[in-house]
């Protein structure tokens, strides 16, 4: 009997070692799975990054083209001047009242000409201004923690719109961390503005996209904190799906019921009307 014992022990560990190796292979065959995909996931920003750069150094190429061209009309405009009063300087006397008029009027059409040349040339350097901003902000470090950024004041040449349609250029573009970063530094920064609202709201629905539903219902509830705007009510129904999505039926309902009390006519009130109704008809979330 102990003999029978002792062999049931011995043969024991063998038994175990082909399960024990099964589930160290399904480890490792998941693990590398996951570097996998990390890797795609890198080459896909990398590649996105290489083309925003690609493009920006393409758009400064083609706007120090046209500086140069402004450059030499002016230049061409001057040299034309100076041979015109060099011809009325050495001109006889008789004729010197007839080409002081033809310089005036010659000096009225240089002066139009640097006019439109000065205009183009304040466009350049808007452009100019609104690429350097889109280079800052794509190299600007991420907002710390929380949604506060490191500073109360923008750096220099970052302006609300640049900021503001830099960010939503990402967020259209799936570039959800760097457009969510812009978002939070245009509230720190331009928090007072006219798209401080729409700004707030796109930062809920990027971390919903991401579902991030806890952060997603605290960037709704800022929304809905600020005075009357016109992304309250997105960010009801907003709200109500974040909350959905974590199991909080009731809250959720409350959300969409204040839609269709505030605007019970609008296309967004019957959207929550259909939430609702998905609400009652899925089944309570399991207790755990």
């Amino acid at each position: 009997m102990e003999n029978m014992r002792t062999a049931t022990w011995l043969v024991l560990p063998v038994l175990l070692i082909p399960l024990v190796a099964s589930a160290q292979k399904r480890e490792l065959l998941e693990m590398n799975r996951d570097i996998a995909l990390l890797q795609e996931e890198v080459r896909n920003q990398k590649k996105a990054n290489d083309d925003r750069f690609n493009a920006i150094d393409a758009a400064l190429k083609q706007i120090l083209d046209e500086i140069n061209s402004a450059n030499r009309q002016v230049a061409t405009l001057d040299k034309g001047m100076k041979e015109r009063m060099d011809k009325g300087v050495l001109s006889s006397v008789s004729g010197l009242g007839t080409k002081v008029d033809s310089l005036a009027e010659d000096f009225k059409y240089v002066r139009e000409n640097v006019g439109e040349i000065s205009d183009k040339l304040s466009k350049l350097q808007q452009k100019v201004t609104e690429l350097d901003n889109a280079i800052r902000t794509m190299q600007a470090p991420p907002a710390p923690p929380g949604g506060a950024a490191a500073t109360s004041a923008p750096p220099a040449g970052v302006s609300a719109e640049g900021l503001y349609n830099g960010a939503m250029r990402d967020m259209r573009g799936g570039n959800y961390d760097l457009a969510l970063s812009q978002f939070k530094n245009y509230i720190a920064w331009f928090g007072a503005t006219d798209d401080a609202p729409n700004a707030q709201y796109y930062i809920g629905e990027i971390y919903y996209n991401q579902s991030q539903y806890d952060d997603a219902v605290a960037a709704f509830d800022a929304v809905l904190a600020l005075p009357k705007n016109p992304k309250t009510l997105d960010a009801h129904f907003m709200k109500g799906r974040a909350l959905a999505r974590l199991g909080k039926k009731a809250d959720a309902g409350k959300e969409f019921r204040a839609i269709v009390s505030a605007s019970p006519n609008s296309e967004i009130a019957r959207r929550a009307q259909t939430e609702l109704h998905a609400l009652n008809a899925a089944p309570a979330p399991r207790k755990k």
